[in-house]
């Protein structure tokens, strides 16, 4: 059997009878041997250990039987109450006062040095929670931390922490631990917690102000008829109800005041904690909601400058050439339409820009990955190039090049972006060079100007939506999605895009595609 167990069974009386009952059968043989004074100083130790193992109370009780032991059995005449001498009267009569002060003295030390061990172990548990809680930005497992502390620290059959009410009007639960099943009306128990706010189970604590106490009711008060051993605490903040925190004790050993101060404490903690984490999830949205806003308003005002410009522009001149009706000179119709079909070519693209960057979000536009040689795609390219642009391409590709296994439309669509954005950024004397060679792990496709390069502040932020650089005052008109479209073509294909600086000056934009990568995929 347990030691412990034993030791407090009955509350520790019955050690207590049973230490002194022990030591007189010890002592008994020895009377012829010593003074009855010797007897009262061999009892003195049995009554502090029984003050140390069971309490103050425990150890008067030892007291007094020692005494009765005394008198009865080691002070003549034997097994009679009486006392033949006034000094041996005297003698009993000091030790019993002894034996009482020095029992109530280790009671007392007994009971501060339980009572700094339970402070120690909460402010162990506090702070190991309040480490914890601070650095963590799950309510998930922020709850899953507290319950295991809760259930580890106190030794509880089961621990949970349930949040408000779901959709189905129903508590929902955020952690559990503890191999106890869950009570048929740990729910309702809940339920009632979080609509007033109120405790249920827990225990008395003597030693805190009234105004600080948690208002508590018996479980049979809050569901009349329900019987519970348990502890349900609110997670109440000063301006909201985070939650319900759950402790069910095992049934041979409740939840002492000290126990109960302690989850209040813990209630609090796992309240602010998840209040903090609350209203950090809803800032993190209000903010998602203004950058969405703010996205919003730029597309509007970027798109719609995109759009009705060459719109615009293609109207008048049609507008134009109706006025003029059958006078009209037909170079200048040729002429003039030749504007609007690049107007409209304009349009179209624009269009198709907002089209492919929304498909490769929503993951619409996925590759069909085929081998395919990198001339072919460069050629695509070179073909889609206005005749004017063409001649300022210059072309450095590798003869031992091999093939890539990539989606043909999509990469051809992104070196598209990549070279008229070269094109737009750079002189118009200036040349244009598309290149590929063989790296150690793949192919390199690059598209190098010989502009005015890109700041080392911008190369990260070039690839943004909608973000067009300082040097965008000097180039033509443009929605800012080519380079974004490109990244996401190249990466969505198994690659890389980035940026270097190219020699003497300008922007070199290169595409890595990994072999080992692309053969898995």
């Amino acid at each position: 059997m347990n030691w412990r167990k034993l030791i407090s069974w009955g509350d520790g009386y019955p050690f207590a009878v049973g230490a002194v009952l022990l030591a007189s059968l010890v002592f008994l043989p020895f009377r012829g041997l010593l003074q009855a004074t010797g007897f009262m100083l061999l009892y003195v130790p049995v009554i502090i250990a029984v003050a140390r193992l069971s309490g103050a109370r425990q150890s008067a009780t030892a007291a007094v039987l020692a005494f009765a032991a005394l008198d009865l059995l080691f002070v003549p005449p034997y097994y009679r109450l009486t006392v033949g001498s006034l000094p041996e009267w005297i003698g009993l009569i000091v030790f019993l006062i002894v034996a009482l002060v020095s029992g109530q003295q280790t009671g007392h030390l007994k009971q501060r040095e339980q009572a700094a061990l339970q402070r120690q172990r909460e402010l162990e548990l506090l702070n190991r929670l309040s480490f914890r809680v601070a650095s963590e930005k799950s309510p998930h497992a922020t709850a899953e931390f507290i319950v295991s502390q809760v259930a580890e620290v106190l030794c509880v059959a089961r621990a949970a922490l349930y949040a408000g009410f779901s959709a189905g009007g129903t508590p929902g639960r955020l952690a559990e631990t503890g191999d106890a099943k869950v009570a048929s009306g740990e729910a309702a128990l809940v339920s009632w917690v979080l609509r007033t706010s109120k405790a249920v189970g827990l225990p008395p604590s003597e030693g805190v102000p009234y105004e600080q106490r948690l208002v508590s009711v018996a479980a049979e008060e809050a569901i009349p008829g329900l019987v519970t051993d348990g502890v349900y605490l609110p997670l109440q903040t000063a301006s909201s109800l985070e939650g319900v925190l759950v402790a069910i004790p095992v049934p041979e050993r409740p939840l002492s005041a000290d126990d109960g101060r302690l989850l209040a404490a813990v209630a609090n903690l796992a309240a602010s904690s998840l209040e903090r984490q609350r209203l950090e999830e809803e800032a993190s949205h209000t903010e998602a909601l203004r950058e969405a806003d703010r996205l919003k308003t730029t597309l509007v005002s970027s798109v719609s400058h995109e759009l009705k410009t060459p719109l615009a522009a293609a109207t008048a001149r049609v507008t134009g050439l109706v006025e003029e009706g059958e006078g009209a000179d037909p170079e200048r119709i040729h002429a003039e339409l030749a504007e609007v079909a690049d107007d409209l070519e304009r349009l179209n693209s624009s269009i198709g820009d907002l089209l492919d960057l929304s498909r490769l979000e929503s993951d619409a536009w996925e590759p069909h990955l085929e081998e395919y040689d990198v001339r072919d795609i460069l050629g695509t390219v070179l073909a889609r190039l206005p005749a004017s642009e063409r001649e300022r391409i210059v072309f450095s590709i590798a003869d031992d090049l091999s093939s890539v296994r990539v989606d043909f439309a999509q990469m051809a669509r992104a070196i598209t972006h990549l070279v008229e954005n070269a094109l737009a950024y750079s002189p118009k004397t200036s040349r244009v060079t598309i290149g590929a060679d063989a790296r150690r792990r793949g192919v390199a496709i690059w598209v190098e100007d010989r502009g005015a390069g890109i700041p080392d502040a911008e190369k990260d932020r070039i690839f943004e939506k909608f973000y067009r650089g300082d040097a965008s005052a000097s180039a033509p008109a443009g929605t800012g999605l080519g380079l974004p479209i490109a990244r996401e073509i190249v990466r969505s294909n198994g690659g890389e895009l980035r940026v270097e600086e190219a020699v003497p000056h300008g922007a070199r934009f290169v595409i890595l595609l990994d072999a080992s990568a692309l053969e898995g995929r």
